[in-house]
């Protein structure tokens, strides 16, 4: 029998784990620039959980410590639920390097690291040269690729025709009044086939909740939501689909999953960074496609006419104060023959996807939808005229049950077991 439509849910079985933790987990000597003298100190305490309890004794003998050369250990308060180490150097370190701190909790040990590093005095830079002032853009069209025009430069982008060049120069001035120019060429490729309208992401936090039940949102945000539009909410990790378009007020949406996954051990400290701290997102509907448009931007996507082009502009701020423009252009097709109501199934699971120490269970239940609209389906499995739901275990082929629902209990899992909900006919 052909599968119309089908989903996947995994449910875990997990226990208690031990873990070991550092308040802190390196540190940075500051020195001269032979390194850091003896008689500098720092220090670090242990702790210990068993799944989400603090463990009442930890333990960190100071002769099991292996130190790197020129550095000490001292330990105090060990055996109680807070265990201090202390390092002191003892000679000249003038290089990063780590120690292996032994703990023992119930018996069993495990060793944390514990980084050291060297700020250096460095010695004195020559002057730098920097550049002064912005560099300057200029741009013109022309026939050849290879050969650079001689006149026709302008700050503004001109029309370019199908088959033509782009030549692009930047003259950078520099603080000693020295100039540099740099040139790039692109070719004005052809207008592609018309193309279909996609589906887009908007994120916020005013669509909640794990219903799978169509449901407007009137503090949405979304002004124009489409059928297939998604919605991440940037506070739960949650994402929804929209099933019913419209404006904030009428478009239905329904909980689709959660992009958070399970919370893994944390990392070692990286080094400082240039991040992204802001990215700001504006739109302009155009007739071209290769001028930027100069004003009407503004922060949500206009209305676009068939054969028009929808402009994207975003600037993005760094965290070391410099700011970077980035611009896209999409055309807008004509609107297509309405296609027929796609099929979809999902599963809910009534008590989560996860079990502990071998205890709990949960009930599966399918939901299939046509379009927008939710299909009835026995107790049996049978869906009206689309077909019978069907589960299976991960990698069998053999149907476990024919029925809406599948209760799962923590005896049929063994760490972790996958399982897929079908709709035949």
């Amino acid at each position: 029998m052909a599968i119309k439509s089908a989903d996947q849910i995994t449910i875990l079985d997990v226990t208690d784990a031990y873990s070991v933790m550092l308040t802190s987990e390196a540190y940075t000597f500051i020195g001269g620039t032979g390194g850091v003298g003896a008689n500098q100190s720092c220090s670090t305490e242990a702790v210990a959980f068993c799944g989400q309890n603090q463990c009442a004794s930890v333990a960190v003998t100071a002769g099991d410590i292996v130190c790197p050369t020129g550095i000490t250990a001292a330990v105090s308060n060990s055996g109680t639920s807070k265990v201090k180490i202390t390092f002191t150097t003892t000679a000249t370190v003038n290089t990063a390097c780590e120690a292996t701190i032994p703990v023992v909790v119930d018996g069993m040990t495990m060793n944390k690291k514990f980084s050291f590093a060297v700020a250096r005095t460095g010695n004195t830079g020559a002057t730098g040269k920097g550049i002064k002032g912005t560099p300057v853009a200029e741009y013109v069209g022309s026939s050849s690729n290879t050969t650079v025009p001689t006149s026709g430069w302008s700050t503004t982008i001109p029309s370019v025709t199908q088959g033509q060049y782009l030549w692009t120069r930047v003259t950078t001035t520099y603080t000693d009044n020295t100039t540099s120019v740099s040139y790039s060429v692109a070719k004005q490729g052809s207008t592609g086939a018309t193309g279909t309208t996609g589906s887009q992401w908007y994120s916020g936090t005013g669509i909640t909740g794990t219903s799978t039940t169509a449901t407007a949102f009137t503090g949405s945000g979304v002004a124009n939501a489409r059928v297939n539009d998604m919605y991440l909410n940037t506070s739960t990790g949650y994402t929804y689909k929209c099933t019913v378009a419209g404006n904030a007020q009428n478009a239905k949406w329904v909980y689709a999953g959660s992009i958070k996954g399970i919370q893994g051990d944390k990392g070692s400290t990286g080094a400082t960074g240039n991040g992204i701290s802001k990215a700001d997102i504006t739109y302009a509907a155009s007739s071209s496609n290769t001028s930027a448009p100069s004003s009407g931007w503004q922060s949500t996507p206009p209305s676009v006419s068939a054969g028009q082009y929808l402009w994207t502009k975003t600037v993005f701020t760094y965290t070391n104060g410099g700011t970077a423009t980035q611009y896209s252009v999409a055309k807008q097709g004509a609107t297509g023959a309405a296609g027929q109501d796609a099929i979809s199934l999902t599963i809910t699971s009534s008590n989560g996807t996860v079990f502990k120490n071998n205890t709990g269970s949960t009930t599966l239940t399918a939901h299939v939808w046509k379009g927008s609209v939710e299909q009835a389906i026995t107790d049996a499995g049978v869906c009206g005229s689309l077909g019978s739901i069907k589960w299976y275990k991960a990698g069998s082929d053999t149907a476990i049950a024919t029925s809406k629902t599948l209760t799962v209990s923590a005896a049929d899992v063994t760490n972790s077991q996958a399982y897929t909900c079908q709709l035949e006919g």
